[in-house]
């Protein structure tokens, strides 16, 4: 798995604010071709625990990555999304297992 922000087509769906990474660290930014990346015909995920948060790895507590879909909440650590599970499932063939899995939810707290 790669990160989500590192899939070919994740122009389309975020912008990354160089200008506000740690010099040094914009390697973790960087964005691979289809022979590197099998997104393995999964839409682009914000709600992946493997997306960065907005403001991962910034010199000045400034957003580094911005999802371009608006209202949209990136970097979340609380569980696998639906589209995680459904990667997993694809990778170890096993999307016929019978079981019914409950909707993601993801949860906020604080302002």
């Amino acid at each position: 798995f790669f990160h989500e922000q590192s899939r070919p087509d994740r122009d389309d769906y975020i912008k990354v604010n160089y200008e506000n990474i740690i010099p040094g660290r914009e390697h973790n930014f960087e964005k691979y071709n289809n022979t590197v990346v099998d997104m393995l015909n999964t839409s682009y995920d914000y709600e992946s625990v493997m997306h960065y948060p907005s403001n991962a790895f910034s010199v000045n507590n400034h957003s580094t990555i911005e999802p371009l879909q608006p209202n949209v909440t990136i970097g979340q650590r609380f569980n696998l999304s639906s589209i995680d599970i459904l990667e997993v499932r694809i990778l170890y063939n096993c999307l016929d297992t019978g079981v019914t899995l409950p909707p993601t939810t993801t949860t906020t707290t604080g302002n």
